[in-house]
């Protein structure tokens, strides 16, 4: 009679087992490298200690009861990720094995049933995926499970599916209340992945994308996820979430608009706040720009990095200008005049700061091409207060500053304070005086005449003409 021995199995070190290594090994390669050269002990009993067992006791039963019934076991959408998992783990895919005991076999036969699974089965082993396997793994297995996850995102659905389980564990907030509204598929569903980390969303997300999905749906799904993963979060999971999202909205909203650029701009503010990667940033600034011509003054000022004493943070405005003229010619005219009152406006705010360097100050006033400017009244207007509140300019730092001002584009009252005002250097003062000149002869008479008086009101008073 042949003696029967004994495998403890320490299982993480959490629970023990008692198997016989005989019907456990015949089935695991695993086993059999460990023990197949080893006699049993007297007491025909041997120890293995599993410290990263997939599924811990769960999935070591899982493998017993594959062991003791002969090599079959059911196959559902609650296990099948697990017991992939163990197979893998105890190297449980044996090629000698008579077909109905070939592990591999069944769970690609159960597979081909896949697309009849309900949408909670689906989600139930995307989440086994997620708890056992890293979101890069590529397995058929995974791939599987996520393309007909995303595949099930994009079917119609009856009504109720807007009454899902979801509705009671999930409290969406404004920045869903637009899809919700429509009581879309999609929308809904979605909402239904909250519970996926930021890398296996990407893994989502990326799929969707490679199958067109509605990019409207996918860019306010983001935003709610975000809100959602970041509440009671640390300070590191925020920043991991941020910029896994940040990643993911390049790929989806990149010049659609999708999201609002207020939204944009809360974002950036957040991960100013939880200091995001330098690339991340810089994707951020790419969305920025790309809807650039949306934003509003208020959007615009962004306090200063700690530590440094100018009110706001002028070099991210540049950064994000550069964002938007990287657009090239696919600005129209309208678009660029609209950006072109706005950094006026902008730089109205900064002029006065008397942190703001020469060099910098002088970026800012230039960076914007000659067409987004119908007239320089507003930017004259903003280099006259910087000038007068840093006296500290040399006459270099001065000039080059001043030479940003296109007289051809000043009015008439403009030209007229710029040619008396004593803040600017003379070859600044005189050009504007020709100039005045020039447009003065150009008018008619009785205009001409009114003008000049006003003119030489102003140059009496040495009052603003602004």
């Amino acid at each position: 009679m042949e003696i029967c021995c004994i495998l403890e199995v320490d299982v993480n070190g959490l629970e023990t087992f008692l198997v016989d290594k005989k019907i456990t090994g015949s089935f695991s390669r695993r086993l059999n490298r460990l023990f197949g050269q080893k006699s049993g002990a007297a007491n025909g009993k041997q120890k293995v200690i599993f410290h990263d067992f997939p599924g811990g006791s769960e999935g070591f039963e899982l493998m017993s009861r594959f062991c003791y019934n002969n090599g079959k076991v059911e196959i559902n959408p609650y296990n099948i990720v697990l017991l992939n998992r163990v197979a893998r783990f105890m190297e449980m895919y044996c090629d000698e094995a008579p077909g109905n005991q070939n592990l591999e076999e069944q769970m690609e036969k159960s597979l081909k049933g896949i697309s009849y699974w309900s949408w909670s089965e689906l989600l139930a082993s995307l989440k086994q995926c997620q708890d056992l396997l890293p979101a890069k793994d590529s397995s058929f297995l995974v791939q599987k499970i996520v393309d007909c996850i995303t595949e099930r995102l994009s079917l119609p659905t009856d009504a109720s599916s807007c009454t899902s389980s979801s509705d009671s564990s999930y409290h969406p907030r404004s920045s869903m209340d637009s899809v919700n509204s429509n009581c879309s598929h999609m929308a809904w569903r979605l909402k239904d992945l909250t519970f996926l980390e930021i890398d296996w969303l990407d893994k989502i997300v990326r799929a969707m994308v490679s199958k067109e999905h509605d990019h409207f749906a996918i860019s306010r799904f983001l935003l709610y996820y975000q809100k959602m993963k970041s509440t009671g979060a640390t300070v590191i999971e925020k920043r991991r979430i941020l910029e896994g999202l940040i990643s993911l909205l390049s790929l989806v909203d990149r010049g659609s608009s999708n999201i609002s650029c207020k939204c944009l701009f809360e974002l950036l503010c957040l991960g100013l706040r939880w200091n995001i990667s330098t690339g991340h940033k810089e994707l951020l600034e790419s969305l920025i720009g790309s809807q650039f011509d949306q934003a509003t003054v208020d959007h615009l000022l962004i306090q200063s990095p700690r530590g440094k004493k100018y009110a706001y943070d002028v070099y991210l405005i540049i950064r994000i200008i550069k964002a938007y003229l990287h657009k090239g010619d696919q600005s129209p005219a309208g678009q660029l005049k609209k950006v072109g009152h706005l950094i006026d406006s902008y730089i109205g705010e900064v002029a006065a700061d008397l942190y703001v360097k020469p060099v910098t100050f002088e970026e800012l006033v230039s960076i914007l091409p000659e067409a987004a400017r119908a007239s320089h009244d507003s930017l004259y207007r903003v280099i006259d207060i910087y000038i007068e509140v840093h006296q500290q300019l040399c006459p270099q730092e001065k000039q080059r500053i001043c030479d940003v001002l296109n007289h051809e584009k000043l009015s008439t009252a403009a030209l007229g304070d710029l040619a008396y005002n004593a803040n600017f250097p003379p070859k600044i003062t005189v050009k504007a005086l020709l100039m005045l000149q020039h447009k003065l002869k150009n008018l008619v008479p009785g205009t001409r005449e009114n003008v000049s008086d006003k003119v030489k009101g102003k140059r009496k008073s040495n009052n603003s003409w602004c």
